[in-house]
């Protein structure tokens, strides 16, 4: 994978003091994906504080680029541990209840694990390593 594939444009909304508030735009990919509204929140755009040695003023784009470890590790949490929560729950679950407790306690066991998802981005979120890479 070349580093344009993993690579984001972001817009300096504020720098002062080396560091630089940058709202970071979607990419191409987004606009085709049906979950476009679940990584981002629709109506604000995703705002991170970096450090960066450019001369940047507010409204300068920039292009920033975030660790493919953090892309994959984030994906997996955020798109698998819901499915393998569910499928886990259901056979589990199969063990103890009939069909239809199963497929509740699977459910349920699915929304438990957006609740992990979310601690772990409170948690860990901040540590994806992502850095001004130049001004376009």
């Amino acid at each position: 994978m070349d580093n344009e594939d993993v690579n984001d444009k972001a817009v300096v909304a504020k720098f002062e003091k080396g560091i630089a508030t940058v709202e970071l735009q979607r990419g191409g990919g987004c606009k085709n994906c049906s979950m476009r509204g679940f990584c981002f929140s629709k109506s604000t755009p995703a705002v991170f504080h970096l450090p960066s040695d450019l001369d940047l003023k507010p409204g300068d784009e920039v292009e920033l680029m975030i660790s493919p470890e953090g892309r994959v590790a984030a994906s997996l949490l955020i798109f698998g541990l819901p499915v393998v929560s569910m499928i886990i729950g259901f056979i589990l679950a199969s063990f103890f209840m009939s069909e239809l407790g199963s497929i509740v306690f699977a459910f349920a066991l699915m929304a438990l694990s957006f609740l992990v998802v979310r601690y772990c981005d409170k948690k860990w979120g901040n540590k994806v390593k992502i850095e001004i890479v130049r001004k376009l």
